[in-house]
């Protein structure tokens, strides 16, 4: 397991709530910014600000010290269609008697709005901007949110570099809010073929460390929830049409 260290700045800018947040992060899908290579051994935070946006990245030990980097005035944070690096867990999930098919994303490295300065309360910038495009804030999981208009996630089954599947999940404009592997268990894809579309949650649960532990699974989502931590939408699921012969 990566072993994360704050500086005393770093530590002091995010406050103690983001701090302890920092802290919680699973790095066991995290890439060093600067490197690009899997995160382990000790690894260093990073904070890139930017006004009030906070972007903690990070970065092994031997690339570079944990500190404070202003980001120029002329470059914009990420937005969620880029920028940041996902981790994705599908799996299928009681909600009020149904199972439905879910997807969960969590970003590695975190990003927050900080209002009334660095000890207030922090906010997700990925919540933040998917409210604003028609997700909803999930506090309880008895049923499916309210469906998001043209967002897709289309499966590329078996082409992943290892045979694995992989995952596109686009917003309206077409940026890619996620692109890479997932794990799809049992019943899945069945759940989606019935449904046509599949539940999208995004916030901080901690599921990378919990793949095939289906009882901690819900839990953890659920403690997310509660804490006002998840954002979801209902988004259409499909498979690209088999190539036309020649």
């Amino acid at each position: 397991m990566p072993d994360l260290q704050m500086s005393d700045e770093v530590r002091q800018l995010l406050g103690p709530e983001g701090a302890a947040r920092a802290a919680e992060v699973s790095l066991a899908d995290g890439q060093c910014v600067h490197c690009h290579r899997p995160l382990d051994g000790t690894v260093h935070l990073v904070v890139r600000t930017h006004g009030n946006f906070l972007h903690a990245v990070y970065v092994h030990a031997a690339c570079g010290p944990s500190e404070i980097v202003e980001l120029p005035a002329d470059e914009a944070p990420p937005v969620p269609a880029d920028g940041y690096d996902m981790a994705m867990t599908a799996a299928v999930l009681d909600h009020g008697g149904a199972d439905l098919p879910v997807l969960v994303a969590e970003t590695v490295s975190k990003a927050y709005l900080v209002n009334g300065g660095p000890a207030a309360e922090l906010t997700s910038a990925v919540a933040a901007a998917l409210l604003g495009q028609g997700f909803s804030l999930i506090s309880r999981l008895r049923a499916a949110p309210p469906p998001v208009a043209e967002w897709v996630g289309v499966l590329l089954l078996g082409h992943g570099p290892a045979g694995e599947d992989g995952l596109l999940v686009l917003d309206p404009d077409g940026g890619q809010f996620y692109a890479g592997a997932v794990e799809l268990p049992d019943g899945w894809l069945q759940h989606v073929g019935r449904y046509g579309w599949a539940v999208l949650y995004v916030g901080d649960v901690g599921l990378p460390e919990l793949r095939g532990e289906g009882k901690a699974f819900a839990r953890a989502l659920r403690a997310a929830a509660q804490a006002g931590r998840l954002v979801g939408a209902r988004i259409a699921v499909g498979t690209p049409p088999p190539t036309a012969a020649a």
